[in-house]
């Protein structure tokens, strides 16, 4: 993760400040075990850290505690990763994939919003712990709105079990009416945070104070817990009568360093620019020696510093005392303070800490660069708005002159869906590294805004591009790989769907041979895609490569390879095995959080699958809703495929008015689509034959059909060359019997002696028959017709092969597949279209509701209707036993030969399954019913 570990790690109690102190700790502990919210808000130096720590300390057996220590800079991505890391010893049963959870927290959706919050909720109800607690150390650090906004929501779901416990110097923007309205606020603030009198003496005369020196003392820091420390350290000198503030602070400091050893003095000034401090570190970073002589140095003298891990020993100072530290540097050694900052950046892993630094050091020109170097990594670990964040942190003059800093927000915000943003940062960045001389960076930078064009629909100008800069050199991994992606995508555009598979092919040769796991994410099929010729065997090693990638990181991917598999299968004509798949992608669109693009895709496979199997209803429903749903980060070309599929499905389910509608809406979209060629609207005179079809006028449907075919690339959208084919082949069968005997069957045709009519059905069917690896294709949105067609006694009109490649295609459908006795109505569609959450949509295409899934308030119950086998894979059957023995998801992991994300997804399908909410349910199941 691209946080640092010690983030997670809770301090330790030690002498010193720790004092016991019950008249605080007491009410704190019951607190932290009754109250949804405990907020220790007072100015530095106040003990708030270490009074938590304290009473944490002392919650019973059975309670849990998830620590997360917050830094500058941090924002919501950051916090969910610390958060995740927390609480991965309770091993909670995820619902939804913690990765998943952050990505529809960072949403600009706000629905997605709060059902992360819920999701989030639910799963911490259901967490095997008598109660929890989750501790934000040093909150005010976080200036981010969205952050405060979900921490805000998060507070607002917590149920009795589980506790939010803030630190912070300032109030926080939460809506802390509510709580206070409610009882269950416990608010610290500085009044109470002082030290008594009592309190003060009991600390200062064990260390050598008499009592009228220790009187004294605590008038003057009006029981401030720092100034008293700090006495303790040796400072004596605050003028008698006078309050200690800030400023006096820092003066005392300066007194309690005079009084240390001078190596240790200085070891501690040049150690403070890190934010925390082991032995290694320190010493790569003063060339001392004796490293780990002066923490422990430190430690012993308990000057401010607390432990916060070992494995190494590591310390961390309070900011309070490292900004006094750092303050002195800049004052008395600014340039070696910022030659420690750079030197410090170079053994910095965090990337925010990392550039931090480098700010500070007056180093912006390194600091873009390792942004630029790092950011690919972060985004493929779902950093995404990190990434825009800590390129929104340089100058703005600086900003706008550096290529690395307008490459970074140009590629981020593409990922986005920012897509104007995107194209003027990326133009930027190609000026300003040719400017510099730097050809490789001004090509990708151009191939990039090249890509990001050709996919939203603009070929012709991504052409310009790829026209203008040439062929990338055999080093440029990632500039030779948006070369192979724009190709693609210019051939999806332009309606060249036989150049697919081919450009595919390249792209997928680029990816494999760039060995960078990242890289992967640059490229989804899309549904379109998945029915191209030839296309197949590429669709496997793309859903391939998202596995071996996923290894490295868990995306969103991971849901769409499956699904892809399944499209493979569909148009294979193997329904049975794509069925599978559809029933596996509901649980795997909810596993990633619901992202906006595998809606999509789920969508329109839901459409294309329950329209082959005979299922209209869920087939128009789920068209329908893809249709209207489509993400309008998309433009106009997205909505465009998905109208013209939910046109097709329409067709196949015999709903006239769905078809006329989306005519009408593409009529519309036409006029707002870039470099709209002839050719590239060719699929819509297919679709006005469907209509006419289905209105009886069968002439000018095939009239229609043919002119369609006279460019059937261009047309073949969706595989609808083979689907017209098919089509024309029955219209020339019915359009040779005698009109007064009415439309015969199609296999009644060589009965009366037409054979000139056969030969015309066989002239349509021979082409596509002759390519049968690649299955019916499109054909499946015309299977009634399909199967007319493969009962006709073809004779020499097709060879054998043909009519066995017929027969096959026919029998794709399983027995008892039927077509719609009516269509859905209105109010039933455009229920699921509008619905107001994913799984809502999906309702009228036969899914259930998910217990536990998002937007729920509580934990799902045990369910007792769940089968006896449940349903379960081998896979799941093996977790379910190991999680039944009381082995952690590590174990499991360990035991299995897998990752521990893995783990949590198979624990998530056994609850799912079993209708469960937690691993103790689980393993109660799983004794009632496998023993």
């Amino acid at each position: 993760m691209n946080v640092a570990s010690t983030k997670v790690q809770r301090p330790r109690r030690h002498a010193g400040l720790l004092m016991p102190r019950p008249a605080l700790e007491q009410p704190l502990v019951r607190a932290l075990a009754e109250q949804r919210l405990v907020l220790l808000c007072a100015p530095g130096g106040c003990g708030k850290t270490a009074l938590l720590v304290r009473a944490l300390e002392q919650l019973p057996a059975g309670h849990g505690v998830a620590w997360v220590t917050l830094d500058e800079g941090d924002d919501l991505h950051r916090l969910l990763q610390c958060l995740w890391l927390a609480l991965e010893p309770f091993d909670l049963p995820w619902r939804i994939a913690p990765e998943g959870l952050a990505a529809m927290a960072a949403s600009r959706d706000a629905q997605q919003q709060r059902e992360a919050a819920d999701a989030l909720v639910n799963t911490l109800e259901a967490a095997e712990l008598a109660h929890g607690v989750i501790a934000l150390d040093d909150l005010h650090h976080v200036d981010d709105a969205q952050t405060l906004a979900f921490v805000d929501r998060l507070l607002a779901g917590l149920g009795e079990r589980w506790t939010l416990a803030v630190t912070t110097r300032h109030e926080p923007a939460l809506r802390l009416a509510r709580l206070r309205a409610t009882g269950t606020l416990t608010e610290l603030r500085a009044a109470e945070l002082r030290f008594s009198r009592a309190e003060a003496l009991a600390l200062l005369e064990p260390a050598g104070l008499d009592a009228a020196a220790a009187e004294a003392l605590h008038r003057r820091t009006q029981g401030w817990p720092a100034g008293l420390r700090l006495a303790l350290g040796g400072a004596r000198g605050a003028a008698a009568g006078s309050a200690i503030d800030r400023q006096a602070f820092d003066f005392l400091t300066a007194e309690v360093l005079a009084q240390l050893d001078p190596a240790l003095r200085e070891f501690l000034l040049r150690t403070s620019v890190l934010h925390e401090l082991d032995a290694p570190r320190c010493a790569a970073l003063t060339g001392d020696a004796e490293a780990g002589a002066r923490l422990d140095a430190l430690e012993r003298l308990d000057l401010f510093v607390t432990v916060i891990g070992d494995e190494p020993r590591t310390l961390k100072l309070h900011d309070l005392f490292r900004d006094a530290l750092q303050h002195r540097m800049k004052v008395e050694r600014p340039a070696e303070l910022q030659a420690l900052q750079a030197r410090a950046a170079e053994h910095e892993t965090d990337p925010v800490r990392r550039q931090a630094l480098l700010l500070a050091a007056g180093r912006p020109g390194e600091a873009a660069a390792r942004l630029r170097e790092r950011s690919l990594r972060l985004m493929f670990e779902g950093g995404v708005h990190t990434v825009v964040r800590l390129a929104e942190q340089f100058p703005p003059d600086f900003a706008r002159r550096s290529a690395e800093l307008q490459d970074v927000a140009g590629y981020a915000k593409w990922r986005l869906w920012r897509n104007a943003e995107a194209a003027r940062h990326l133009e930027a960045a190609e000026q300003l590294h040719r400017e510099a001389g730097h050809e490789a960076a001004a090509r990708l930078a151009a191939l990039r805004r090249a890509a990001m064009l050709a996919g939203i629909g603009r070929p012709g100008a991504a052409r310009e591009v790829l026209a203008r800069v040439g062929e990338p050199g055999p080093d440029e991994a990632e500039a030779r790989i948006n070369v192979r992606l724009c190709e693609l995508w210019i051939a999806l555009e332009e309606g060249a769907h036989r150049r697919v598979a081919p450009c595919l092919a390249a792209l997928l040769d680029a990816l494999e041979q760039a060995r960078e796991p990242e890289q992967w994410a640059v490229m989804v099929p899309a549904p379109r895609l998945t029915a191209c010729p030839g296309v197949g065997p590429q669709l496997l090693r793309w859903a391939d490569g998202v596995g071996a990638a996923e290894a490295e990181s868990p995306l969103l991917l991971s849901a769409l390879a499956p699904m892809t598999r399944g499209w493979r299968a569909l148009w294979a004509g193997r329904l049975a095995e794509a069925e599978h798949f559809l029933a596996r992608s509901e649980g795997d669109e909810r596993w990633v959080g619901h992202p906006p693009i595998v809606h999509s895709h789920r969508l329109a496979f839901t459409a294309v699958v329950s329209m082959a199997l005979g299922r209209c209803d869920a087939a128009l429903a789920a068209a329908r809703a893809h249709g209207q749903e489509f993400p309008a980060s998309y433009g106009g070309r997205g909505p465009w495929h998905a109208l013209n599929l939910m046109g097709r499905v329409a067709t196949a389910c015999g709903d006239a008015a769905l078809v006329r509608d989306a005519l009408a809406r593409l009529a519309q979209l036409d006029a707002t689509l870039s470099e709209t060629l002839p050719l590239r609207l060719q699929p819509v005179l297919g679709l006005r034959g469907h209509l006419a079809w289905l209105e009886g006028r069968a002439d000018e449907a095939a009239a229609l059909w043919r002119q369609a075919l006279e460019h059937e690339e261009a047309a073949d959208l969706f595989g609808l060359a083979h689907e017209l084919r098919v089509r024309l082949a029955l219209h020339a069968l019915h359009a040779s019997a005698a009109p007064a005997a009415g439309r015969q069957p199609a296999a009644a045709a060589r009965g009366s002696g037409d054979e000139r009519a056969l030969a015309e059905a066989a002239v349509w069917l021979a082409p596509m028959l002759a390519q049968p690896a690649d299955g019916p294709r499109g054909a499946l949105f015309a299977l009634p017709a399909l199967r007319e067609l493969a009962a006709v006694p073809w004779g020499e009109h097709l060879d054998a092969a043909a009519q066995a490649t017929l027969r096959e295609w026919a029998a794709a459908a399983p027995a008892g597949a039927t077509r719609p006795t009516r269509a859905p109505t209105d109010a039933a569609i455009d229920t699921a279209a509008n619905a107001a959450t994913p799984a809502a949509a999906l309702a009228m295409t036969g899914a259930t509701a998910t217990p536990g899934a998002p937007g729920t308030s509580q934990p799902p119950a045990a369910g007792s209707g769940a089968p006896p086998d449940g349903g379960l894979t081998a896979r799941e059957d093996q977790v379910l036993a190991l999680m039944a023995r009381g082995l952690s998801n590590k174990l499991i992991a360990r035991e299995l030969g897998v990752s521990p994300h893995t783990v949590k997804r198979h624990v998530a399908h056994v609850l799912d399954k079993l209708d469960l909410a937690s691993r103790s349910q689980a393993a109660a199941w799983y004794h009632a019913h496998r023993r």
